[in-house]
């Protein structure tokens, strides 16, 4: 009973990190290298939601040409959380039939040393 209860909260906490993976903010990272020093730029596309419906247009001309990667990282999101909950309802069906077929076994291991100490002292 216990290691089905604990498999469901493990895969609901599973589907909330999926979901809160969703409603955050797209980022894209860009590394710059040179001789003297390294640099990390970071770019801030906004949310799932409003990339994909809204259209956001960007104001600098700078940020123009970053549209299609914020757009695809976006749809990677999307297609990253749909996959997600795919697996988990995949895991959840074939876990849970699993677990209802497990058979409660008992270790025996305890009661069988028992009975070999006990044979020996017969002997």
């Amino acid at each position: 009973m216990y290691n089905k209860k604990f498999f469901v909260w493990f895969l609901i906490i599973l589907c909330l990190i999926t979901l809160f993976n969703l409603f955050t903010a797209v980022t894209v990272e860009f590394s710059a290298n040179s001789f003297v020093e390294y640099r990390k730029f970071v770019l801030n596309c906004g949310t799932v939601y409003e990339i994909l419906f809204t259209e956001i247009e960007y104001s600098d001309k700078k940020l123009r040409m970053n549209e299609v990667v914020c757009y695809n990282n976006a749809i990677l999101k999307v297609l990253n959380g749909v996959l997600s909950f795919i697996a988990i309802f995949l895991i959840f069906k074939f876990g849970i039939k699993y677990l209802n077929n497990k058979s409660n076994r008992e270790d025996l291991s305890d009661l069988l040393l028992i009975l070999r100490r006990r044979n020996k002292r017969d002997i």
